[in-house]
């Protein structure tokens, strides 16, 4: 009795005299109105020594509560509830955008620790408890751990739900029905895994993937039943099902796509027993656990999502400081661990005497239009230094105004794999002649498509069912990023004209046009009806829309095609096509200018028309970075060098 009593005031003494950690006791003086629901958690967990443990654990969550807050809106709950209402597909945003108009950028704040009740923490933390020490791997989870990558009860600013018994209830019992290691939580997620990722019959994965769609997180309830959104809503829902059947894991992320336009992205990961991670992505299988982590893009730099405020984060460690924070960095809660994912390799930068010791200087990646910082360091002794930097990779050293205005640091720069690093600064000895046929990188799902060309088949016909078809020419080869003129020797008039899918080909065409002598021929689009997700801009009228980035996306693998009826029949002496296409080509008509660096910055070699589908420059200075501008149409631009005649992409 003597020992219940001690304990007791203890207990008391904590609760009557505030003595809590000192960030618990900041977020305790923020929530205002709700304090009572925080201390109500606290003292609960104060009263029993058992619960210590726990305590802790509330004191983990309370004192990181104070910058976490839910974004929303009502047009945001509509979208969710309009998602919800609908079949999944890529268009459904777009969709919702032509009856309602677009979410935007006007949402509502509210602050977890103004909000929470003491009820959802107490539930929270003793569900995670009990998946951490139910499950036969979770003694291997470190206290640390399991706060960080099973205990939170959010991701990011999506609303606060109760839904993790809601989950748990959902998915336990796969893992209970099927055959694995049962103290492997790596076995245990292939379970789930292979379930998420299963192929409909059309051999595509069950998720519509939206790269338009953009919110603060569509939640946990919402994602329960919808296989929508884009990778951050993917990686959401991995994160809220693993942390509901026990698994340790998270999200890791980049600021900016260093070799893509301005774009974020996210990747899960998974720990094993051992505490080596292993990453994956919806569409991609899982490698084993190994030192170092993967990521299947190019990142530069990697970052993990976290629930604890970050102390060496650059808004936290200068909160005080007049530093400027750039927006690609400006989330406290994410945390650098580049350290997991590539070898160290130092990068010692001299910086010029106009920055002094402490000065910020940003490392940045070029995203299509401007260099965006992706970490950061302070000036010592006349340089800055970076440890871990994935190689490959176009940088340059930036410095910033504190309001924000950019001016070079350093000439960009690639890190090769051996160490040594190449900075772009033009040889005013040398100059060359420059070919140039594309202004852009090859697209990543270039690879996946162009084979699906091989056996497509151009025909023409006099019955509109094509029972006389008469095929002129058949693709031999994969498809290229261009378009193919293919001359017809066939002397006899025909009314119509088509292309046939290859088998499995699901048809992919994005322009066709027939010509007789220098005549373009319309006519009346036939062809078979629909499209894959019911996409508009994917049916049969794409290939002949006049827009190379749209292309007909069928619905059948084998079968499908596109045609025009003429009024009249028609001596066809020529097609040209383009198969699944970027439009990132040189294009006859359209005006390009051709950019390189010199010690100011980006200067111009000059404005040209192109006449067909090869820009040439002559006499350009050598051994610097290039940049093809395209002043008539298009986004997708990316710096390079010229190689022994050719153009290599950064």
């Amino acid at each position: 009795m003597k020992k219940h009593i001690i304990y007791l005031f203890v207990a008391l003494t904590i609760v009557g005299c505030s003595r809590y950690p000192a960030d618990v006791e900041q977020v305790l003086k923020f929530a205002g109105n709700n304090r009572g629901e925080l201390e109500k958690t606290l003292v609960h967990y104060s009263r029993n020594p058992q619960d210590s443990l726990k305590f802790k654990a509330a004191c983990f969550l309370i004192g990181n509560m104070r910058y976490h807050y839910t974004r929303n809106s009502k047009k945001l709950d509509a979208f969710r509830h309009y998602a919800l209402d609908t079949i999944p597909s890529s268009q459904t945003y777009k969709n919702f955008q032509k009856k309602y108009g677009q979410l935007n950028s006007h949402y509502h704040v509210t602050y977890d620790a103004q909000v929470i009740t003491a009820e959802y923490l107490i539930r929270n933390i003793d569900f995670s408890f009990r998946m951490w020490e139910e499950t036969l791997w979770g003694k291997h989870y470190p206290f640390d751990v399991f706060c960080e990558e099973l205990l939170p009860y959010r991701i990011g600013t999506e609303p606060i739900e109760d839904w993790k018994e809601v989950y748990h209830n959902r998915y336990q019992g796969m893992l209970d029905t099927a055959n694995y290691d049962r103290s492997s939580p790596l076995a245990a997620w292939r379970v789930l895994f292979d379930y998420f990722t299963r192929k409909t019959p059309e051999g595509q994965a069950e998720w519509a993937f939206a790269y338009d769609l953009t919110t603060p997180g569509m939640g946990a309830f919402t994602l329960l039943d919808l296989r929508y959104g884009n990778c951050q809503e993917q990686t959401d829902m991995f994160a809220y099902v693993m942390r509901s059947v026990g698994i340790a894991g998270g999200i890791d992320m980049m600021v900016q796509h260093p070799d893509e336009r301005n774009l974020q992205h996210w990747w899960n990961y998974i720990r094993d027993t051992n505490g080596l991670c292993i990453t994956f992505d919806f569409y991609y299988e899982m490698d084993d656990p190994a030192e170092k982590m993967t990521c299947i893009h190019k990142c530069g730099i990697a970052y993990r999502k976290c629930f604890a405020l970050q102390e060496e984060s650059l808004p936290v460690k200068y909160r005080d400081s007049e530093v400027y924070v750039p927006p690609s960095l400006g989330n406290p809660f994410v945390k650098n661990v580049s350290n997991l994912y590539f070898d160290e390799n130092p990068v010692i930068l001299p910086v010029g005497g106009e920055y002094a010791n402490g000065d910020i200087l940003y490392l940045s990646v070029f995203n299509n239009s401007a260099w965006i910082p992706v970490t950061w360091d302070e000036v010592r002794d006349g340089h800055v230094a970076f440890r871990y930097l994935e190689p490959n990779i176009l940088y340059q050293l930036t410095a910033f105004s504190r309001e924000g205005a950019y001016r070079p640091a350093s000439d960009p720069f690639i890190l090769h794999g051996d160490g040594p690093v190449y900075f772009a600064r033009p040889d005013g000895s040398r100059k060359q002649d420059m070919r140039l046929s594309r202004k852009y990188k090859f697209p990543w799902w270039f690879a996946r498509f162009r084979d699906k060309a091989v056996g497509g088949k151009f025909q023409l016909s006099n019955r509109p069912d094509f029972s006389d078809a008469v095929t002129v020419y058949t693709i031999p080869d994969s498809a290229v990023l261009r378009y193919i003129d293919v001359p017809v020797n066939n002397p006899k008039q025909f009314r119509y004209a088509r292309y046939l899918s290859a088998p499995n080909g699901f048809n992919l065409m994005a322009e066709v046009q027939f010509f007789s002598g220098e005549e373009q021929l319309q006519g009346e689009v036939t062809g078979t009806e629909g499209s894959y997700e019911d996409a508009p801009d994917r049916t049969k009228h794409s290939v002949f829309d006049g827009d190379v980035l749209t292309f007909y996306s069928a619905l059948e693998p084998d079968g499908a095609w596109a045609g025009l009826a003429f009024d009249r029949p028609q001596r066809i002496s020529r097609i040209r096509y383009w198969f699944r296409y970027d439009d990132n080509t040189v294009r006859e008509g359209d005006m390009y200018e051709l950019l390189y660096w010199d010690a100011n910055g980006w200067v111009s070699a000059g404005r040209q028309t192109a006449t067909d589908t090869l820009l040439h420059y002559r006499q350009v200075p050598a051994g610097t970075l290039y940049w093809l501008r395209n002043h008539t149409r298009g986004r997708e631009e990316r710096p390079f060098t010229y190689e022994n005649g050719k153009q290599v992409f950064y």
